[in-house]
């Protein structure tokens, strides 16, 4: 069984350097890491009286957030696609 590779990445969120290791490539991990950075500096223009902590976590509920409202959303057109095939299905069977 042959391993997957990992990539190994240094970035910087909110002023803090990572390293960070993932399978995914390296322009994906930035990517991520630039989306962390970019929630933790809108919440702190709003909020600058919030510690490191306290942003942080804020970041990570806004981004949860975030992801599950796209889910249902993605969750829903796969029942609006499902729904389209099976009256195509009918209409074929005909």
């Amino acid at each position: 069984m042959q391993k997957e590779e990992s990539n190994r990445i240094r970035v910087e969120i909110y002023g803090t350097e990572y390293q960070l290791r993932g399978n995914a490539s390296t322009a994906h991990i930035r990517l991520v890491a630039g989306l962390v950075d970019d929630k933790m500096r809108e919440i702190a223009f709003h909020n600058p009286r919030l510690d490191l902590n306290r942003l942080a976590v804020l970041a990570a509920v806004n981004i949860a957030d975030e992801y599950m409202r796209l889910r249902e959303e993605y969750e829903e057109l796969l029942k609006i696609l499902e729904q389209s095939e099976e009256r195509k299905q009918g209409r074929l069977d005909l």
